[in-house]
């Protein structure tokens, strides 16, 4: 009896905590935790209610601005570990207090895309095209994975893309020196990235495969901008015992750009590679090129007057200010967000050089490479 009121109690303590708190706190616009915005109380009017959008944004609405819901998630996350678990969301709890993210068998989207890719290449036959292919820390970690923990093998998947792209297509692939180079902190622990110093690595396999000299490590400024950094994955699988990232920026001293964000309307314009201010927000993988753009084209003091076209996902977006002092000019397009034809865009600025940038992950698994027709 003393046990069932105690719980009964409980329980009433638990609701009006979360009745009252739920009165008092102001809803939420955007959540930092998950790096999205949340569901607003929904607009009450007689076709919302008959038709049921009202219920199913209410319902969406009471998750998203539930009290303490961060607070909650790292509880249940924690406690998920504690016993035992090994795989939140998709993310695994690796050794070193590295989260790796999954990867799972890719070929459906995966043989789509580089079909994509073929027949934009063909289609381009003046075009000299260069891809480079990036692995996933599941593949360069493997070893971290936990125990009766796997990841489909991300090298057979490069051996597959190499066998199933056009000869007419240079593939650099940077496994092998990531590989070599797993202890300089290449990967975020929280976050499904490649840190500068793994950029750096891919940068210089590329500009071996382009026939361009690299940069040397020891010409760039290279600086820790932040030690509070917590990426994607610790959103997924949030726990209160993870160590945060670090955010590294390679500065060229002799380097000057104009960077300009074509996707802004006008087109905004900055001298920096780098948006400093995201470095007060969550994602401070913003830092480099301001996040997701359609469309941005850069130019610097290169002496290379080359124009050149990239044709990326995020993990360029640390690669791209190392790439930006060989060329002098540069038209990246992201195909999430940009949705014109490429191949007109390459032409109307007179460019022929062509390269692709893309992890593994990503190019298993999106579906936007059809907006290279």
């Amino acid at each position: 009896m003393v046990k069932n009121k105690t719980l009964t109690a409980v329980f009433i303590v638990y609701i009006l905590i979360f009745s009252i708190g739920g009165i008092i706190v102001k809803d939420r616009v955007f959540s930092d935790m998950e790096n999205r915005e949340l569901e607003q109380f929904p607009d009450i009017s007689a076709s919302n209610v008959l038709s049921g959008k009202f219920s199913d944004k209410f319902e969406s609405y009471m998750s998203d601005q539930i009290v303490f819901k961060d607070f909650l998630m790292k509880l249940k996350v924690s406690s998920n570990r504690v016993l035992g678990q090994t795989l939140v969301s998709d993310v695994y709890f690796g050794d070193g207090d590295m989260l790796i993210k999954n990867y799972v068998n890719p070929y459906n989207q995966l043989s789509t895309n580089l079909q994509y890719v073929n027949e934009f290449v063909v289609a381009n036959p003046d075009f000299d095209c260069t891809w480079l292919i990036v692995p996933n820390s599941c593949y360069v970690y493997n070893e971290k994975l936990p125990a009766y923990g796997s990841c489909y093998d991300q090298q057979e998947v490069m051996a597959y893309i190499i066998g199933n792209i056009s000869d007419k297509i240079k593939i650099a692939d940077c496994s092998a020196e990531l590989i070599k180079a797993k202890d300089d902190y290449i990967y975020y622990n929280t976050d499904h990235h490649w840190t500068a110093n793994g950029a750096y690595i891919g940068y210089s396999v590329l500009c071996e495969a382009l026939g361009i000299n690299a940069t040397p490590k020891n010409e760039y400024d290279i600086s820790c901008a932040s030690d509070e950094f917590y990426g994607t994955l610790y959103s997924n699988a949030p726990t209160f015992t993870q160590k945060s990232d670090s955010i590294i920026l390679y500065n060229n001293p002799k380097g000057s750009y104009v960077v300009e964000y074509m996707d802004t309307g006008e087109g905004l314009s900055e001298d920096s590679l780098y948006n400093y201010d995201n470095l007060n927000i969550k994602d401070k993988y913003k830092v480099y090129l301001d996040g997701n753009h359609a469309y941005i084209k850069i130019n610097s003091n290169s002496e290379n007057k080359e124009k050149l076209l990239v044709v990326k996902d995020s993990y360029a977006h640390c690669l791209l200010p190392l790439l930006a002092d060989n060329f002098s000019e540069i038209h990246v397009v992201d195909l999430r967000y940009y949705h014109q034809n490429v191949s007109d865009l390459a032409r109307e600025n007179d460019i022929s050089k062509v390269v692709f940038i893309n992890n593994i992950d990503f190019l298993s698994t999106d579906n936007n490479f059809l907006w290279l027709q």
